[in-house]
């Protein structure tokens, strides 16, 4: 426990590289530190099932939608700026 609070620094650095402690008491194991596992992608089947309720998409809605919210027209920015 001493080295573990005195030199957290090097453990956290150890538990990225993916190292793993037992910290004790006295010499008796009293926790094991250990990194958390992330996943780095999801498996097909599990993000087709996520999605498999998702309503259906309209996507002339979608397109009428942006067309009366983005103006499209190109503008020159520094226009009656005087620059």
């Amino acid at each position: 426990m001493r080295q573990f609070v005195n030199d957290s620094g090097s453990v956290t650095r150890g538990l990225r590289e993916g190292k793993r402690y037992v910290l004790t008491l006295n010499g008796e194991p009293l926790a094991e530190v250990k990194p958390i596992k992330r996943r780095r992608f999801v498996p097909t089947a599990e993000a087709q099932s996520v999605f498999a309720t998702a309503p259906a998409i309209d996507w002339d809605e979608v397109r009428a939608d942006l067309d009366t919210t983005i103006d499209d027209e190109l503008h020159d920015p520094l226009d009656g700026t005087g620059l």
